[in-house]
């Protein structure tokens, strides 16, 4: 399809700069209104991604708008006046609850089917999509590196999201399993916290891992999980939100929805070498087989075409 130009919000650098992957033209501000510094987000620059206030955004012609939690809406409305006030909108919907969207919203992509299955009755009228996050493997790759006999979690702002992301049961575990180790912004005073890394630390850090725990309890599909996935460590996980659509437990993964089953598998995984290959090299097989940028991108392609009738 032809190029498009397509104003978005920027909320989460690591799932937009997959997102901007289409390779449409996007203008990009901050939720606040203020233009985004493109270098802090962790990853490579997309050079098709233009960061501006939305003062100086308002003014472009646009394609499509881009509708995502957090941002107000009258964000949108500064944009839909006058002779583009029928440019439809595309809204993301990567929350276990769905937020209020526009009524000029034409289409919804959800990231867990569950959670759309779920909710779409919610918002008649709309198209409703399914798009799970997508990882190009060359670059969140398998580098088989000797593993440091380490469990890795990945969750900003963890403490305070304790609810969501499960944070008192990952606690639990790391007190207890002492060899712990934490990435992500928003976690100073935890001493298992290692900092946030760029895009070629961040891979290298899961490489050098015998485990990864998602101890996620309602965040729809957390992208870290299929991160980890794609970069071949061997992955403990909860088992809610479709995530069994794609893992089998004992084969690709070890599910675990207790702190005592975390701890337990973290352990197994840790004491075996040969567990920690089987697990590593079947969850990246499963990771590229289904969370491949290629089929991403068109399955997004397919979405803008359909805002578009």
């Amino acid at each position: 399809m032809d190029k498009l130009k397509i104003m978005d919000w920027l909320v989460h650098g690591g799932h937009q700069y997959e997102f901007f992957k289409t390779n449409h033209n996007f203008v990009c501000s901050l939720p606040d209104g203020s233009a985004p510094d493109s270098k802090s987000l962790g990853r490579p620059i997309n050079k098709n991604v233009s960061y501006v206030d939305d003062n100086k955004a308002k003014y472009k012609k646009y394609n499509i708008f881009m509708v995502r939690g957090g941002v107000n809406p009258g964000r949108y409305n500064r944009f839909r006046i006058n002779k583009i006030r029928k440019v439809p909108g595309i809204a993301v919907m990567q929350t276990y609850l769905p937020y209020e969207v526009p009524g000029w919203v034409r289409c919804i992509v959800w990231n867990s089917k569950i959670v759309m299955d779920r909710y779409h009755r919610n918002f008649p009228g709309k198209k409703h999509f399914y798009i799970p996050h997508g990882f190009d493997p060359n670059e969140f790759c398998f580098l088989n590196l000797e593993r440091n006999n380490r469990v890795l979690s990945a969750a900003s702002l963890f403490k305070q999201r304790s609810k969501v992301l499960g944070f008192n049961e990952w606690r639990w575990v790391s007190r207890r399993a002492k060899c712990c180790d934490l990435i992500g912004h928003g976690n100073d005073g935890l001493s298992e916290s290692i900092g946030c890394f760029t895009l070629n630390k961040l891979v290298r850090t899961y490489n050098e891992y015998s485990v990864f725990l998602n101890t996620t309890t309602n965040s729809a599909m957390p992208r870290v999980r299929a991160e980890s996935l794609m970069c071949g460590t061997p992955l403990v996980t909860t088992n809610n939100f479709g995530i069994n659509r794609y893992l089998v437990n004992e084969e690709s993964c070890l599910f675990a929805d207790t702190k005592e089953e975390m701890l337990s598998a973290v352990k197994r995984i840790v004491d075996s070498e040969d567990l920690q290959q089987q697990l590593s090299l079947s969850g990246r097989a499963i990771a590229v087989k289904y969370f491949h940028i290629d089929d991403y991108i068109s399955k997004w392609n397919h979405v803008f075409e359909q805002a578009l009738l």
